[in-house]
């Protein structure tokens, strides 16, 4: 006898996501632009050291500190470019890394069945407020190169190495330009570059690690679990 009863129907094969492939793939090839890329391939001892990594994190952090004068006192255009030019690069960097780290290397490494660890919650953390204060002078010297373009509130912020970082401070924590006045194509890139760089550092990197921080022991028993 013919079997007449329905036949469950075949549900359709759901079409895979593919924002995060396009993204990781994105920011894959954008972490090869980069001297710290360009060093590790070089010198193949490096890859993989943490020592490196806090060693070229925390030199930058002294190099950042010092391009602000070095742009404002050095009479020298050429100085002045080499140093602004190099701010755009390592902001960059800064940014795509810490993309990265945040969301995709560990993705990449389960993708290739590979495990994932980080060296520490502590040493991101501190990484990430080196890069913080790092971007901040870099901007400021950006502001010092560039002064001509921007009019700026505070009379003489672009003349001192306190009025441009005070500037570029003001930009980074407020997201706009409390103090300084974009005036070209140009100066208007730099500002917003700056306000959504502060606002992806403080919001997203910020709020990934600090939760992760383990709590030290108390001794008042109300607070004990």
């Amino acid at each position: 006898m013919k079997d007449t009863s329905p036949k469950p129907e075949s549900k359709p094969t759901p079409t895979p996501p593919f924002i995060v492939d396009f993204w990781e793939t994105v920011f894959r090839w954008l972490g090869k632009i980069s001297l710290f890329t360009l060093v590790r391939k070089v010198f193949k001892s490096t890859h993989g050291s943490g020592r490196f990594v806090d060693a070229w994190a925390l030199s930058h952090v002294f190099l950042s500190i010092a391009s602000v004068p070095l742009v404002l006192y050095v009479p020298s255009v050429w100085v002045g470019g080499i140093i602004a030019g190099y701010a755009f690069l390592r902001v960059f960097e800064v940014v795509v890394y810490q993309m990265n780290v945040l969301l995709f290397d560990e993705y990449r490494a389960k993708r290739a069945g590979k495990s994932y660890a980080l060296h520490g919650y502590r040493r991101m953390i501190l990484l990430l407020i080196q890069n913080y204060f790092e971007i901040i002078f870099w901007f400021a010297a950006q502001y010092a190169f560039f002064s001509q373009i921007f009019d700026f509130t505070v009379p003489g912020s672009n003349e001192s190495v306190l009025g441009a970082v005070y500037t570029s401070f003001v930009v980074m924590t407020s997201f706009g330009f409390y103090n300084v006045t974009p005036l070209s194509v140009l100066a208007y890139t730099i500002v917003i570059a700056q306000a959504v760089i502060g606002l992806f550092m403080t919001l997203l990197s910020l709020a990934r690690f600090i939760g992760l921080i383990p709590n030290p022991e108390t001794m008042d028993q109300t607070e004990k679990p």
